[in-house]
């Protein structure tokens, strides 16, 4: 198999894993996580938020925001259930790497170079 088929094999699995964890409710986004190294990097671009196996099936590792509408262990079970469907009985890992509370509004994610300094 040439690298192509496997790079289109793996975006099309990060894509799913992707379409299946924003479909959740209470999924604000995808995230990089802390250094925005949680990603699938393909040609010309990537799946941040996801990582997946390198042969394009299989584990997956998500890292996601989160509208705290319910305990974040339930959310987790809720988002490792949807990703059964995409992964199948594959290991799947979710991270929460920020939480919003139910009327806080969404801010979007910093950019490169951003040090999280906030206005005054």
């Amino acid at each position: 198999m040439n690298s192509g088929n496997v790079d289109d094999l793996r975006g099309a699995h990060a894509e799913r894993v992707a379409e299946a964890v924003l479909g959740h409710p209470c999924v604000v986004r995808l995230d990089g996580g802390e250094h925005g190294t949680v990603a699938t990097y393909l040609p010309g671009r990537r799946v941040t938020g996801v990582r997946v196996d390198p042969d394009g099936a299989g584990a997956a590792e998500v890292c996601v925001v989160l509208r705290l509408l319910r305990p974040v262990p339930e959310l987790v079970d809720e988002i490792r259930t949807r990703l059964r469907e995409v992964v199948g009985d594959s290991a799947v890992d979710v991270t929460v790497t920020d939480v919003l509370s139910p009327d806080e509004p969404e801010t979007p994610p910093p950019t490169a170079g951003d040090r999280g300094e906030r206005p005054e």
